[in-house]
This record gives C-alpha cells, sequence and structure tokens, in this order.
C-alpha cells in the first residue's frame, strides 16, 4: 500500500507542469502560439494521469485506514468490557474479604467468651455449690462440653482465617486485573485518537486531490478551446493541400490528414511529414484521433473488464501499455498509432520505423520507446 508521503510527493511534482497561461511574449504567429498551447496541454494531461492515479491509491488507502479504525473501535469495546468486568469484580473481593474479617472478628469474640467461661465457671457460686453437693459428675461434664466448644471454634476461626486469606490473594489479583485492563483500554483509546485525527486529515488531502483534477480539467479544456480558435486560423492562412477539417468533438478540433484524423494544431505539420515520407518511399497509414468511447474500449481490450481494470490499473500493466481513459494523447488527437504496408509498425528493426526515428522529431513527433508504433507531441 503506497503511503500519502508518496502519493502527495506525486501530486506537489505533477501541480507544477501546468502552472502558468501562454506567455504573451510568444511571437504573433498562431503556429507558434498554438504549439505553446499543445505543450501546456500535454503537460496538464500528463499532471491528470498522476491524479488519477493518486486518487485510485488514496481510496485504496483510505479503504484500509477505515477498516483499521473499524477493528481499533472493535478493541476499544472489548477493552472496556473487560476493566468494566474487573472493576466488579475488585468490588466483589473487597465485599467478599470484608465479610470474611467480621466473620474472624466475631469468632474471636466468641472463643474469648468460652475460654472466660472454662476459667470462671458459669456462675462461681453454683460451682462452689455443685462441690459441696459432692457433683463432681456434673463440673466434669461442663468442662468437657467447654472444652469442646473452644476446639471446635478454634478449628473454625482456623478456617475462616484462611479462607480470608485466600479471599485477600484474590483482591490483590482482581486489583492488578483492573489496573492491567484499565491501563489497555487507554493504550487502545488513544490509538483509537491518532487513527480518527489521520483518518480526518487524509479525507482533506483527498479532497484536495479531487479539486485538482477539477481544475487541471478546466485548465486543460481552456486550453483546448484557445488551440480550437487558433488553428482556424491557421487553417484560413495556410490551406489544407491534402487535410481537410472533419469535425469538432467536444472541444477539439479535427482535421484529417491522408487519411488520419488528428488535432487541427498538428494537421500542418503532420502533412508535411507524411509527405517526406512518401518521397522517401514510405507511405504510411495510422489512427489518430480516439474518442472517449473508442479509449474506454481499448482499455477493456488490452487491460480486462473490470471497472479496476479500466480505471485504476495501471498503464504499464495492460498489454501493451494503455493510457488511463481521458489521459490518453489519442484523446487529445496528438498521437498517431503508424501502420506501413497495411500493418501496424511492431519493431524497431522496421525500415518505416528507422526512417520516423531518424526524421519525425524534425515535425515534431516523438517516440514512446515501449511502443514502436505510437509516436505523439511529447512521447507520452
Amino acid at each position: 500500500m503506497p503511503s500519502f508521503s508518496r502519493i502527495a510527493s506525486a501530486v506537489v511534482i505533477a501541480g507544477l507542469a501546468v502552472t502558468q497561461a501562454v506567455p504573451s511574449a510568444v511571437a504573433d504567429s498562431p503556429y507558434a502560439r498554438r504549439q505553446q498551447i499543445e505543450t501546456q496541454r500535454a503537460q496538464a494531461a500528463a499532471q491528470l494521469n498522476v491524479l488519477r492515479a493518486s486518487e485510485a491509491q488514496i481510496q485504496q488507502a483510505l479503504d484500509a485506514l477505515d477498516q483499521n479504525v473499524r477493528g481499533q473501535q472493535a478493541a476499544v469495546a472489548q477493552a472496556s468490557q473487560a476493566a468494566d468486568a474487573a472493576a466488579v469484580a475488585l468490588d466483589q473481593a473487597h465485599r467478599d474479604e470484608a465479610q470474611k474479617a467480621a466473620e474472624v472478628a466475631s469468632l474471636r469474640s466468641r472463643v474469648a467468651d468460652v475460654a472466660i467461661e472454662a476459667y470462671m465457671g458459669t456462675s462461681t457460686a453454683a460451682t462452689f455449690d455443685m462441690l459441696r453437693a459432692g457433683n463432681i459428675a456434673d463440673i466434669a461434664r461442663r468442662q468437657a462440653y467447654r472444652s469442646i466448644a473452644i476446639g471446635d471454634t478454634t478449628a473454625d476461626l482456623d478456617q475462616l482465617r484462611a479462607a480470608r486469606e485466600d479471599l485477600l490473594a484474590r483482591r490483590k489479583a482482581a486489583q492488578r486485573l483492573k489496573d492491567q485492563t484499565t491501563a489497555r483500554r487507554a493504550q487502545v483509546q488513544a490509538r483509537l485518537a491518532a487513527l480518527s485525527q489521520s483518518q480526518v486529515q487524509q479525507q482533506k488531502f483527498a479532497a484536495s486531490i479531487e479539486n485538482k483534477v477539477a481544475v487541471t480539467t478546466s485548465q486543460s479544456d481552456q486550453l483546448a478551446q484557445q488551440s480550437s480558435q487558433l488553428a482556424g486560423q491557421i487553417a484560413a492562412q495556410q490551406g489544407t493541400s491534402s487535410s481537410s477539417v472533419v469535425r469538432t468533438s467536444s472541444t477539439i478540433c479535427l482535421q484529417t490528414v491522408r487519411g488520419i484524423t488528428v488535432a487541427c494544431s498538428i494537421a500542418a505539420q503532420l502533412d508535411k511529414m507524411l509527405g517526406a515520407a512518401a518521397a522517401d518511399g514510405f507511405v504510411l497509414g495510422g489512427q489518430g484521433y480516439r474518442s472517449p468511447d473508442q479509449q474506454l474500449a481499448v482499455r477493456r481490450q488490452n487491460c480486462g473488464s473490470s471497472d479496476y481494470d479500466v480505471y485504476q490499473m495501471s498503464p504499464n500493466d495492460c498489454h501493451p501499455p494503455t493510457a488511463y481513459p481521458g489521459t490518453s494523447m489519442h484523446e487529445q488527437g496528438l498521437a498517431i498509432d503508424f501502420t506501413y504496408n497495411g500493418s501496424v509498425i511492431s519493431s524497431h528493426s522496421s525500415p518505416a520505423w528507422q526512417w520516423l526515428n531518424a526524421n519525425a522529431a524534425g515535425y515534431g513527433f516523438y517516440n514512446l520507446p515501449v511502443e514502436p508504433w505510437h509516436w505523439s507531441v511529447n512521447g507520452h
């Protein structure tokens, strides 16, 4: 799971990409102004790519954090129950100990009374009367009864004393358990408070990312509108030779050049490059502009059909790598997948790729190294 610090770093770097409007110092040429705008549009697309990838990572991290918070809440509840039960047990141990202490005191008093009676007799006068009457048997019997009473009470007292000592040990154990459970409850409550605070902060961060996506999307739309307006001016100045304006999709002006539909802003340079390639014996075809629905279809084909595959899987995990919907240079009409002799250029050893590698940069097109067929205004 990526850390929020790494996600934040990526977002900060991406946030530096599109921050300035087209400088007023740019030459008055519509073509030069459009080139500047297209560069900023490419930067905006790269920024959106990072932001949307970060959104997916942030959501995964928030889901894991929510699960952790729920687990910690359950731990707090368990710790509270244990602490409450320990407190009840300690109170009961105090009561039991006090009860046994009272019983010991009562028996100790009874032993003392019996001993005094045994020593003094029930009545001194009554004892002398029995002696005068010669009733030695009665005296012996009473003394035997007293001895038995004292012995029985002493045995009870010993048992009660042992029980009291056992209860004292139990009370100390109950006190330790209460202290431990109380400390545990404080620990888990502190952990829950920290997690809850982290959750609030990270939710704020997620909201800021969502806001950045909206702002960057708006910037990209404004740049596309400016590019479309400049494309019209250029078309009026230059004519279209082998190109024709075919339609406008959303805010993107589209133009077909020798069978390849691209953004109007790059139509002239593409026409020149295709003409130069044809003059050298390489008649190139290909696919340029791709609608949002077409980009979704390509993602499903190359990445998988689930929502995760289409919207969250890393482009590099697709076969072949495929940009997120809404971030592809094809959707801006600024990339072309070239074909030669009716087949996609799939190898760097292809003569057509070697021609492009030697000449395309002069016309403003750059290759994505892992895809020999894919060329765009920024190499993405």
